[in-house]
């Protein structure tokens, strides 16, 4: 379902993001953390809710992290490298896998919202 806009909704601020806006988004805990180019927002969540307003773009590469292949600059010694500078670490077991969908994505193919 990749709508409009994401709500976010914290104790003091109820706020929202366009899906395109978002380079990646990661857990720490219960919080998830949406990371664009202007700024952070955390809140209370789970990453698989967040997955729900996600389109095609957005791939789960690992159990707490969300990327956007759109903002991806290159996958590479088990990393993917993202366009604000950011390098999530990939397992060994993963890389293959992301580096893969990452290649469908681009190829225009299968569904990326299936994790690794």
């Amino acid at each position: 379902m990749n709508t409009a806009r994401i709500p976010i909704l914290t104790r003091s601020e109820t706020t929202s993001v366009r899906p395109r806006d978002i380079l990646y988004a990661e857990s720490e805990l219960r919080l998830v953390l949406i990371h664009t180019k202007q700024r952070q927002y955390r809140y209370y969540g789970k990453l698989d809710e967040l997955m729900r307003f996600l389109g095609d773009s957005f791939y789960r590469c690992h159990v707490s992290w969300i990327i956007n292949f759109d903002e991806v600059v290159s996958i590479k010694n088990n990393a993917v490298h993202m366009s604000d500078g950011k390098m999530i670490l990939l397992g060994r077991n993963k890389f293959q896998a992301v580096r893969k969908a990452y290649i469908a994505y681009l190829r225009g193919g299968i569904d990326m919202r299936k994790p690794c």
